[in-house]
């Protein structure tokens, strides 16, 4: 493609040098350009792309994307941008020939709830006979290939090309989930959205964003901003009856107790998963799923509104719930026949956690052993806040070691202390998590739940610059074969 049409219609550019030079791909990593590639030379928090303009002229590319004024180079184009993540965004549209108009694309934001509704819609779809591709924090599911996730919504480039790939495959529909990172820099602009979806809004990510406002506008941009068709929204949530507010136009909502969509009589819940009726605008609706806790049946009736607004017939969303057995890393059971339950999820902000524990603490009769640490260099100020969530609602707290990056484990196990201090709960610190998972296997009685938080569907762990493959799920199976090895 030519680069005045890659170009085209993208607002604050100024190109310098021919603009009917041939764009093979876009790339915003030196490393990965190829002959003929546009380099786009993105602003970071760590490193300027800029820097690397010399090694992509020297692998072949032949254009370029920079905020910088650049003098004309011979035999190349330099594009000048404005805003070169918002540029980037259009660019990679245009190349990829908008694939998002061509794909009913589900966007789901929200702090907690993202990928259990993903998967739960795409369960429902996949029984409507509807082909859908998901991209996620757990995985990304391209016409039947299954692909590392490496960031819960990528940049945009990737992002297009992942959803020309679905297209291409034969896909009707991507699910998408969407982070605050993802609105706040760009990477989903100029994408048409046929549903948008707002499951809530607690504290987390405030290490990238200033405070909650600007973590909430950053969400409601996919609402308000961004080209979304239809919305659905939490009305339980206080985020969401504002964005109700602020979006003003039609929207369907749901809730516990109100909304478009909601439960009629008693929600039964176990280990085994919950039972319910919902009503919705399209009738009444019966819910059987292995999903437990009323978090889940909130996360349900975000997956039922958008397969309503895609115009899902009720008995296909019914059979489709009923079908997802499992979401990797959430509420994700482990039995290995032990006469305790034991569960991982991903659970890693004060109210994910509270969510989490309080609703493990009502599937089993006996006592709630929480293990659990927090991420380094990410939000600080959530760590003694978590750590007071777990002293109020589990029996034994184990705190332990999460992906430190490049921070102390230790210290940071000291600043969720600082939220159990004064608790009359039993507490242990156990750096290595190996062994605190191991000591809370150990410590388990018939009856029992074992909750080990915070990494979820994760196979690695993060320290230093380091990165080690670490699976909670694995080393609470190996820790329960072991224990049980052991009485033999």
């Amino acid at each position: 493609m030519k680069l005045k049409e890659v170009m085209k219609n993208v607002p604050d550019i100024k190109i310098v040098g021919p603009d009917n030079v041939e764009v093979k791909d876009i790339r915003y990593d030196s490393r990965r350009v190829n002959p003929g590639d546009m380099f786009a030379a993105i602003p970071g928090e760590n490193y300027d792309g800029a820097k690397f303009i010399e090694q992509a002229m020297t692998k072949g590319a032949r254009s370029f994307l920079t905020s910088r004024e650049v003098p004309a180079i011979e035999g190349y184009t330099v594009v000048q941008a404005r805003r070169v993540r918002l540029a980037l965004a259009l660019a990679a549209r245009n190349f990829h020939e908008s694939p998002s108009e061509k794909l009913k694309v589900i966007g789901i934001t929200g702090t907690n709830g993202k990928t259990t509704t993903s998967y739960l819609l795409h369960g429902i779809l996949d029984e409507a006979g509807v082909r859908a591709g998901l991209i996620g924090t757990v995985q990304y599911l391209v016409g039947g290939e299954v692909l590392s996730a490496a960031r819960t919504t990528p940049e945009s480039p990737d992002l297009n090309s992942l959803m020309a790939g679905m297209l291409s495959s034969g896909s009707q529909a991507c699910i998408l989930e969407v982070s605050s990172h993802a609105v706040a820099l760009d990477r989903i602009a100029g994408m048409r959205m046929e549903v948008g979806v707002f499951t809530n809004l607690t504290m987390d990510h405030l290490d990238f964003h200033q405070d909650m406002e600007d973590y909430y506008r950053a969400k409601a941009r996919l609402f308000l901003e961004e080209d979304t068709v239809h919305s659905a929204v939490n009305l339980d949530d206080p985020y969401g009856k504002r964005l109700i507010e602020e979006i003003g136009g039609p929207v369907l909502t749901f809730g516990l107790k109100e909304g478009d969509v909601r439960p009629t009589g008693d929600i039964t819940t176990g280990e085994w998963g919950s039972r319910f009726t919902l009503q919705t605008p399209w009738g009444v609706l019966d819910v059987d799923t292995s999903l437990p806790g009323l978090f889940n049946v909130s996360n349900v009736m975000a997956a039922v509104c958008a397969a309503g607004l895609l115009d899902v017939a009720t008995y296909h969303i019914s059979e489709g719930l009923r079908k997802v057995r499992r979401v990797p890393g959430r509420f994700e059971r482990v039995e290995k026949g032990q006469l305790f339950t034991a569960i991982v999820d991903y659970a890693h902000t004060p109210d994910a956690l509270e969510n989490l524990l309080e609703n493990a603490g009502k599937l089993t009769p006996g006592r709630t052993i929480v293990v659990f640490g927090c991420g380094g260099d990410r939000d600080r100020n959530k760590r003694p806040l978590m750590g007071e969530v777990a002293g109020r609602l589990a029996d034994l707290v184990i705190v332990t070691s999460d992906n430190p990056r490049s921070e102390e484990p230790d210290a940071i196990i000291d600043d969720i202390m600082d939220g159990l201090r004064d608790k009359n709960r039993l507490v242990q610190r156990v750096t290595d998590r190996r062994e605190a998972i191991a000591l809370a296997v150990g410590e388990a009685k018939q009856g029992d739940i074992v909750v080990v938080a915070g990494k979820g569907h994760e196979n690695y762990q993060i320290t230093g610059k380091k990165v080690l493959p670490f699976s909670d799920v694995e080393e609470l199976a190996n820790a329960i074969v072991h224990s049980l090895e052991s009485v033999l």
